[in-house]
């Protein structure tokens, strides 16, 4: 024993050590516990009452302890004790009884040890969770991370909302579920091999959305390492690219027939000749490459590829000529000011009806810069600073009101502001479109009321650059009374230009598919010219036997001249009906009158079908509703389905060549128009492939006009379709579009 009566063994502890009698009153303490309270044993003993224990925990540890004592069960507490200097520092503290030989409580033993280091550490990376969590919740990218073994364990808001699921519900390889069947296996295999290497992951493939659509999306994974290089998790992101996929698929089926779409395609496109030689080339191959065309006819020697992938292309490219294959590969493609650019080849066999290879297409996609930041990502994913740089993504936090504001570098970088200077509501408002001004004027307005927003601008920078920024920002807290803002930027003026490159493109696919149509309503169009001009002729002839009898008929010169003006006006109309219908222009909504744009295109039609022997039977609701759209390529569209019509029955013999054509107004506030034919009808498996582009049943037939006329429809937010007709004679084609609000 000690001198002042406790037992040695509790002074050698190393740590706060108090002994209890069996009813858990204080008994002895040692030295370094007293120093840390700064109280006697007397005084401690109040420790209930005194303020030792931190009031928040107090009921909490004395209702543990309580029971503690009473049942014999040792206890186990984390809890906040006073220092001798009025702070609070966290303890474990540990309590367990101490048995004579008959196993009765002869005291307690409590070891107090500190952990209050430790505490706040896991409250600053609880905090530093939180923080990560609200800023990738914020980034308008489903962002995904996995264990190290592979298993998925966080997903951001975003993803959540897109996919329909939780990390819970697609744990445990759940989410290979959401995977397309027929792309399931390889995708397993591809993030096994990255798990299993600790290699950079990457695939394509389609993912089912909420809505139970599959898209075709690409996700990216990096391991994240220690400072050991073991692998502690995965990190990732998923991005959509089913639009840039289906564009991809529409662009290389244009290109087929018309040089001029050919030209419109955002991306190098190169045709060969079955063996490899290439034939032509577009205008942005020339613009890349530079000319002449002979030099680019030698590309594998004329130092077009970078000499490190020359060898991997010409053996890929040489495999694919030989075999038929399909290629695909990336390669640096040497711009003509010397400059290398990434970019992604891909090549397709055209074949004809015999499955002999008749040309090759190749289209090259510069992803130059997608390339740089998958670097960028794969040299510091952990980086939130490089996903904005990926993305092109700014964050802010920002209290409007103060008009306090605290932007990312990639936000600063988008609207080009000088990081020197402080940003403003002003200098924002400085370089909003003045188009936009209304839009984020009430943005702005909605934003002071302490409300979310989200909206989408332009933005004139200092150097003289238009941007499209699509922007949300939500509220986080209220400081003062003020609402305080947690937001993010993105600057898509890329998607905006390639969505107004594919609109340019369906333009032009249609204006060609109208000229095709014109040299098989020639005959027609002479007849309706030829009609009124003969009559010019008759009646100036008249006119002027007339004028030279003696004495001269003047009333009846009269007459004849009226009917001379009448036959020229109806000469002008049909004139001025084919000028517009074959005009070249832009995409143009305008309220319309479908049946008076279908009794245009009848008439315009009449003598064809007399000549085919067809009997036209028009049916034209009265109480049609107008509708909003461009009158020009709607009557392509229905000019296709007469014309269709009627050849579907040129070989029809024994019955009546009937064709109807009828208007009448859906529910829905919808229109529909019916062209009904009596012809050779329709197959199930024609049905599917009916408006597929350069599909065709016709002999001379492009394989066209229902393509272009679908996409026509599906620009007025309408449907097309066909059906056979129930008595198995002809078919049906109907389009559906909305009414004029």
């Amino acid at each position: 024993m000690a001198d002042d009566g406790n037992p040695w063994i509790v002074e050698s502890i190393p740590g706060m050590v108090a002994l209890l009698t069996p009813t858990g009153d204080l008994e002895i303490l040692n030295r370094q516990l007293l120093d840390y309270f700064g109280q006697t044993l007397d005084e401690l003993r109040d420790w209930a009452t005194n303020g030792t224990i931190h009031p928040e925990d107090l009921s909490y540890v004395i209702e543990v302890f309580s029971r503690s004592i009473a049942s014999g069960s040792p206890y186990e507490i984390v809890q906040r004790f006073r220092r001798s200097d009025g702070a609070y520092r966290w303890f474990e503290n540990r309590g367990f009884p101490l048995r004579d030989a008959t196993g009765q409580i002869v005291r307690w033993c409590v070891l107090l040890t500190d952990v209050d280091e430790r505490k706040q550490a896991e409250e600053a990376l609880r905090k530093s969770e939180r923080q990560f969590r609200l800023l990738v919740d914020t980034v308008p990218a489903l962002v995904w991370r996995g264990t190290a073994r592979g298993e998925l364990d966080y997903l951001n808001q975003r993803a959540v909302e897109y996919l329909g699921h939780t990390t819970q519900s697609l744990a445990n390889g759940r989410w290979l579920e959401l995977v397309h069947p027929d792309h399931r296996d390889a995708t397993v295999q591809r993030w096994l091999h990255a798990v299993n290497t600790g290699t950079s992951y990457e695939d394509v493939y389609p993912l089912r959305r909420a809505d139970g659509q599959f898209r075709w999306i690409q996700s990216v994974g990096e391991p994240f390492r220690d400072v050991d290089g073991r692998i502690t998790q995965w990190y990732g992101v998923i991005v959509d690219i089913d639009d840039q996929k289906r564009t991809e698929d529409a662009l290389r089926e244009s290109e087929r027939e018309s040089r001029l779409i050919v030209d419109s395609i955002p991306g190098l496109v190169v045709a060969l000749t079955p063996v490899g030689e290439v034939e032509f080339v577009n205008r942005q191959v020339f613009e890349y490459f530079g000319g002449p065309f002979e030099r680019l006819k030698e590309w594998q020697a004329a130092d077009m590829a970078h000499p490190e992938d020359l060898p991997r292309v010409i053996e890929i490219f040489s495999h694919s000529m030989a075999t038929g294959d399909s290629f695909e590969f990336e390669v640096r493609a040497r711009r003509f000011d010397g400059v290398y650019r990434w970019f992604q080849s891909r090549g397709f066999p055209l074949r004809d009806a015999h499955g002999q290879i008749v040309r090759w297409y190749n289209l090259l996609i510069d992803i130059d810069e997608r390339k740089r930041a998958e670097a960028e990502l794969r040299r510091a994913y952990n980086s939130f600073a490089d996903a904005q740089r990926l993305s092109k993504t700014g964050s802010f936090i920002t209290d409007l009101v103060g008009d306090d504001h605290n932007w990312s570098d990639e936000a600063l970088r988008i609207f080009e502001f000088d990081p020197a200077k402080k940003v403003t509501v002003q200098a924002i408002r400085d370089v909003i479109h003045p188009e936009d001004v209304p839009v984020f004027e009430a943005a702005f307005k909605r934003a002071i009321e302490g409300l979310d927003v989200s909206l989408a601008y332009r933005i004139i920078t200092a150097g003289g650059n238009v941007k499209h920024i699509r922007a949300v920002a939500h509220v986080t807290e209220n400081m003062d009374g003020r609402p305080v803002f947690i937001g993010a930027l993105q600057d898509v003026s890329a998607a905006k230009a390639a969505e107004q490159a594919l609109n340019k493109a369906g333009a032009e696919l249609a204006h060609v598919s109208r000229m095709t149509t014109l040299s098989a309503l020639t005959a027609s169009i002479a007849h309706e010219v030829n009609q009124p001009l003969s009559g010019i002729v008759t009646n100036a002839g008249t006119c002027l036997r007339m004028l030279d009898a003696v004495p001269p008929n003047i009333e009846g010169a009269r007459e004849t001249a009226r009917r001379t003006i009448r036959d020229g006006n109806r000469a002008a109309e049909v004139i001025m009906r084919l000028r517009a219908l074959f005009s070249k222009r832009e995409f143009t909504l305008e309220p319309l009158d479908l049946n008076e744009a279908t009794r245009e295109v009848i008439a315009l039609s009449s003598n064809d079908l007399q000549r085919n022997r067809i009997i036209l039977q028009p049916d034209l609701a009265d109480d049609l509703p107008t509708v909003t759209g461009d009158r020009i390529q709607l009557q392509q569209v229905i000019l296709n389905l007469l014309r269709n019509g009627s050849d579907a029955m040129v070989d029809v013999q024994g019955r009546p060549r009937h064709l109807l054509i009828r208007t009448l107004r859906e529910d829905g506030d919808r229109v529909r128009l019916t062209v009904r034919d009596a012809g050779v009808g329709l197959t199930p498996q024609g049905v599917d492939s009916l408006f597929d582009a350069f599909y065709t049943t016709k002999s001379g037939g492009m394989g066209i006009g229902l393509f272009v006329s679908r996409s026509i429809i599906e620009r007025h937010h309408g449907r097309l379709w066909a059906e056979a007709n129930e008595d198995g004679r002809g078919a049906t084609f109907s389009f559906s579009v909305p009414c004029a609000p």
